[in-house]
């Protein structure tokens, strides 16, 4: 009965969710390959904006659409809808703070915040779905744990896997190293 009442509105913020979030996926990737130093500066920069805006609309969607997640209880009510808000801010806070980074002028910091962005909507789409294919079967005697489990920790352990990758990267690379804050460190990984 849920799916039924109001079904054009909920269909259509699915969709939009899934059409923004799709055009994220594409335009961080080039992003991330294109970066905003050399001929590509201004692309980058336009590039950014909008795919900023695209995130807006995505998570303006599935933010509504996890609004209705608390009446379910299969989907485990609650704790599934304040899940989504969760995967939902820190998906959208590292893009505000990898903006607020570039705004204030200091690349360093844009470029960190950037991939946390990136790991946080990796692990948002793909760690959720790989923890939820392993978990699922695990967990098939308690109703919605398997789901709760991956849209609590699917996003922050994206970033926190992306935190790692960067850290290796930057490590091997010897760029200029920056600590979480701020503080701008040659000695090791920041």
């Amino acid at each position: 009965e849920r799916f039924v009442a109001d079904a054009p509105v909920r269909s259509m913020l699915l969709y939009g969710h899934l059409f923004f979030n799709s055009l994220v996926f594409v335009l961080m990737h080039v992003q991330m390959l294109r970066t905003g130093s050399g001929p590509h500066r201004q692309a980058h920069k336009v590039l950014g904006r909008v795919n900023f805006l695209f995130l807006t609309l995505s998570v303006v969607c599935a933010v509504w659409l996890a609004s209705e997640h608390g009446a379910v209880p299969q989907y485990g009510g609650r704790l599934s809808e304040f899940g989504f808000y969760s995967m939902a801010a820190f998906v959208y806070g590292t893009a505000v703070m990898g903006v607020f980074a570039i705004r204030s002028g200091n690349r360093v910091e844009h470029r960190i915040w950037m991939w946390r962005f990136v790991g946080t909507m990796w692990g948002s789409f793909w760690l959720f779905r790989v923890m939820l294919f392993v978990l699922d079967p695990l967990l098939r005697d308690h109703e919605a744990v398997a789901l709760l489990i991956c849209i609590w920790f699917s996003a922050p352990l994206g970033m926190l896997i992306a935190e790692f990758i960067r850290r290796r990267i930057d490590a091997s690379t010897e760029l200029p190293m920056v600590s979480t804050n701020g503080m701008n460190r040659r000695d090791g990984i920041a």
